[in-house]
């Protein structure tokens, strides 16, 4: 899905299946001001997409913003032996779309920033869960070490910290507990990260802090993949409460997700 200034690009499709891209309006562009293309990646056809609809852009010679809601192919960060580097050619091609600015909203990958050109990251997170809105029975819970070097600046006191252990075969967690901080009992924990697919994890780590006295926990997570539907983390007996995400992967309605607006112009502005 991509979107022009808050409008959203419109395509059709011919019988042979290739795209048909519906001419944006002159006026939808701004001449002398900054234009903003949103990109929700949800498969391969909207980077072809991405690539029409910055060529038109660039026949009318005016600056354009990148704004990412999900850097696709993260996880493919690096050359593993029978796989390719795909973040590598998908940064490439964005360098190659030659936008003014790139903004990524919450990047996986550290691999991602060092390879855009011109990029900034936003992280939603740190906009939602301010330290100085937590109450006094409120603790924050990083899952691993990764979402310490995310989140660690912001501040935040009452932390705890998980330590998890995968088989470095098949991926699996082996082992997950907690290495630093106190669950005091009652407390309502929020567990923060940056990404969520099936929610192992999350459930695991749910699981210990709900035995160690935990009255409440709520997952706060700027990204949620469909797969949240496949394991148990919504299923009767999570000890999770609530999800609280945008809707930078997906936005199918539950109970239990809550989804948190995303100002765009915001995160624009501030990057200026």
């Amino acid at each position: 899905m991509i979107k022009l200034n808050g409008y959203k690009i419109q395509t059709e499709r011919f019988p042979n299946n290739e795209t048909r891209v519906k001419d944006f309006e002159h006026h939808i562009l701004e001449k002398g001001k900054e234009n903003i293309l949103e990109f929700k990646y949800f498969n391969d056809e909207d980077l072809v997409l991405l690539m029409f609809v910055k060529k038109r852009i660039d026949e009318f010679k005016v600056p354009c913003t990148l704004f990412i809601w999900y850097m696709s192919y993260s996880r493919m960060d690096r050359k593993i032996e029978g796989d390719l580097f795909n973040l590598k050619y998908i940064c490439d091609f964005i360098n190659w779309l030659n936008f003014e600015k790139v903004i990524v909203m919450e990047p996986h990958s550290d691999k991602t920033m060092q390879m855009l050109k011109r990029a900034t990251a936003v992280y939603p997170v740190k906009d939602w869960i301010k330290p100085e809105r937590l109450g006094d029975d409120a603790q924050i819970v990083f899952p691993d070490k990764g979402a310490v070097a995310r989140y660690s600046d912001c501040g935040y006191k009452n932390v705890c910290v998980m330590e998890k252990r995968r088989n470095p075969f098949t991926g699996w967690i082996e082992d997950l507990h907690l290495k630093e901080g106190t669950i005091k009992s009652g407390s309502k924990c929020i567990i923060i990260d940056d990404l969520c697919a099936t929610g192992g994890t999350m459930l695991r780590a749910a699981n210990i802090l709900k035995n160690l006295g935990a009255s409440e926990i709520v997952l706060v997570v700027t990204h949620c993949e469909r797969k949240v539907f496949e394991g148990e983390l919504l299923k009767d007996g999570t000890p999770i409460s609530k999800i609280y995400t945008s809707k930078s992967i997906m936005s199918i309605e539950h109970p239990m997700i809550h989804y948190m607006d995303i100002d765009v112009m915001g995160y624009v502005n501030s990057c200026n």
